[in-house]
């Protein structure tokens, strides 16, 4: 370890602390320093306030990538790649060249289909949670015309009423919870979307490409002050300075988090349109995509 590694541990409140040098795909060198479970925010924390001094995104990433090697596996970048150079530098330079809302128009076409079928279980579910609902066949209409349809149209009718029950349980609890210990990872990169072109972080972008990923997380910083936090094998976390404030923001926004990371909303069974509700009132985000 030289004297900048050293330098910017110490910049980043590390001083003293068992730390490795590992080369990040070619992509220069990450400084990487065990953290435990209670500390591991705030040392996160403490490394983010020194970036302007470091140079290095402060990143929380599995111990066990960080010890076995694959910390900055190219494998699912190639997948993500289609032939093309996976490097950090070439995900990052074909992330500055993308349209995301028209890749992400793309995706939800390939992907996710009109589903009429829908009209019934999702008008049961906002019954359930409002004790009323609007007829079905208004709700069928709306989801034949587009994926998502019946989300969108059920988020205008319901925003406008109470709900009777709490909220569904989400993945966004997870927020600064693991079961082991984990790396704090200094990367050899100051920009936040940066982190995505260095660490796998959802599983999804195998198939869409780390690139739109990139794009996306950089949109994300520049209207909602959105950083990573952590990249932890199939989710990653997010703090948000910024929340969305208008509902049809937070409906975009919701949007893109479901074609990026499908589980976020799946897996606990939330409807698309709750986790917009959910979004203007959160400052910490939690994607989740597994294979």
């Amino acid at each position: 370890m030289d004297a900048r590694h050293q330098l910017a541990l110490d910049a980043a409140g590390l001083s003293g602390r068992p730390a490795r040098v590992q080369d990040a795909a070619g992509g220069g060198s990450a400084l990487l320093v065990d953290v435990s479970r209670e500390e591991m925010l705030d040392a996160w924390a403490a490394a983010r306030a020194a970036v302007d001094r470091t140079g290095r995104w402060p990143l929380l990433c599995s111990w066990h990538s960080a010890h076995d090697g694959d910390l900055f596996s190219r494998f699912y970048f190639d997948e993500g790649s289609k032939g093309a150079d996976s490097s950090p530098a070439a995900v990052l330079a074909r992330a500055d060249t993308i349209d995301v809302d028209a890749r992400l128009a793309e995706e939800a076409a390939q992907w996710f289909r009109a589903a009429d079928d829908e009209a019934g279980p999702e008008r049961e579910a906002t019954l359930a949670f409002y004790g009323d609902a609007p007829p079905e066949e208004e709700i069928r209409a709306a989801a034949a015309g587009a994926p998502f349809g019946a989300d969108r149209y059920l988020f205008d009718w319901e925003r406008a009423r109470e709900p009777l029950r709490e909220p569904y349980q989400t993945v966004q609890d997870w927020f600064g919870s693991t079961e082991e210990a984990a790396a704090l990872v200094l990367l050899p990169a100051a920009e936040p979307w940066a982190a995505y072109a260095y660490v796998d972080a959802l599983h999804d972008a195998c198939g869409y490409g780390q690139d739109l990923l990139v794009a996306a997380a950089r949109r994300w910083y520049e209207r909602y002050g959105a950083e990573p936090v952590a990249a932890l094998d199939v989710m990653t976390w997010l703090t948000v300075a910024r929340p969305p404030a208008d509902p049809d923001d937070a409906w975009r926004l919701a949007f893109e988090h479901h074609v990026l990371a499908e589980a976020t909303c799946r897996v606990p069974g939330v409807p698309l349109r709750q986790h917009a509700r959910l979004l203007p009132h959160m400052n910490r985000w939690v994607l989740f995509s597994r294979p």
